[in-house]
Order: structure tokens, then sequence, then C-alpha cells
């Protein structure tokens, strides 16, 4: 919302956007849905709105549905269904997803006329420069040990993002790796606060820290240059 108003807000007429979404209060989202250009909302809270008569989506010319593919994998397959049913028939859609798994190709077939795509590369195709090696490791513990002997041995590991599958598992990796490698690693999920993430970024790029223990869902929001290790 707060990059919509700053590209918005040299134009002759001031292009009025809100962002809505769940957890606080719907009362000040549902009295501020008059006038409004440009709405981003997460799929709950948008139906919230029109089932509380707040918004209809009867008049909307462009949908744009943001990492469709993590939309759908965290289950929100059926409210997004239910969106695209009261959408006008006419109207431009821009669907953006970091893979094209086949739920996603079902939205597109579905509900989006002759779409065009536009693929950074083939979906599964490996940068070229990027090695990738496989370890066959059966559990959590045997995990962290064989990351922490890799650390411990191979000083390529300069640059290091590790990912897990869930905060619990990322806050016990870092606190179980944090013992053999003090000050060394950093940790970032959606638990900790802004300036908290902010920081561990920061130590992480500038190299103040040799690793970053991360979520999968976090990872696809980071830029970072340099890595030598994921």
């Amino acid at each position: 919302n707060a990059v919509f108003q700053q590209f918005g807000k040299d134009l002759p007429k001031r292009t009025k956007s809100m962002a809505v979404y769940g957890g606080v209060s719907i009362n000040p989202q549902m009295i501020g849905m008059q006038g409004i250009d440009i709405l981003v909302a997460t799929p709950g809270r948008l139906l919230e709105l029109i089932e509380n008569k707040a918004l209809s989506l009867s008049e909307i010319q462009v949908l744009v549905i943001d990492e469709a593919d993590k939309m759908l994998n965290l289950g929100f397959r059926t409210q997004l269904k239910n969106i695209l049913d009261l959408l006008p028939a006419k109207r431009q859609n821009l669907l953006f997803s970091a893979t094209m798994d086949e739920d996603v190709e079902l939205i597109i077939n579905d509900y989006f006329n002759d779409p065009i795509k536009i693929e950074a590369a083939p979906h599964g195709t490996p940068v070229e420069k990027i090695r990738q090696t496989l370890y066959n490791v059966p559990n959590f513990h045997t995990k962290v040990n064989l990351l922490t002997h890799l650390f411990k041995t191979d000083t390529s590991f300069e640059k290091v993002l590790i990912f897990t599958s869930s905060k619990s598992l990322a806050d016990r990796l870092h606190e179980i790796i944090s013992e053999s490698f003090p000050g060394e690693f950093g940790i970032i999920h959606s638990n900790k606060s802004q300036n908290f993430r902010f920081n561990s970024l920061r130590h992480f790029q500038e190299g103040l820290n040799k690793g970053l223990v991360a979520t999968d869902l976090v990872s696809r929001g980071l830029d970072i240059s340099d890595v030598s290790h994921v």
C-alpha cells in the first residue's frame, strides 16, 4: 500500500489505496472502503468485507494475484475461487507465482482467457554456475550434525543460507547451531520483530554473520548477493 501511495503522489488525480488484512478490527477497514481505487487484501479479510456489504467486486477492472503458489499451498484455494467467482467476466488478470504447479495451472485454465505466460526460466531449471549436492539425511538431529561438521571442516562455507519448513524448526536449529558457533548465525522469520529481522539480514549481508537461518516462506523475499551455500 505504501508503494502505491508513493507511485501515485504526482498523478493529477490522487490515487486512493488501502491495505486490509485479518488480525485487526474490521470496522475501520469497512469505514475506509469509500472511494478506493486500489485495494490490497488478504483473501479471508476480503471475503469478510464482502459479506458485511462494505465492498462489492462488480466493478473491478484489474485483478492481481501475487504469490499464487504459496497462497494455494497455505490453504486459500476455496477462498481464492470464491473471490474469482464474484468478479466481473470482463477484467484484466495478472498472476505472479514462483512456481507453476498443477494447482496454479488449474486456476489459470478455469478463470483466465487466453493468458500470456512470461517466464524468467523454465520451472526447475538451476542456474548454470550452481553446483548441487544431495545428502540423504534421515532426521533433524542428523541434519544438524552434518551442518556442524561441514561448517567445521569446509572453509568454503563462508556465507550460508539455511532454510527450514517452519518457524519452530528455525528456532530449534538456530539455538543448537549457535552453541557450536556462538554469534556467527542469525535468524529471520515472521515471528521476529521488524527491527530484529532487518538487523539479522544486515549482519548477514555485511558479512558480520557466517550464516542465516530462515523459513522457506521468508526466503521468497530475500535478495542477497555473494552467498556461498544454500
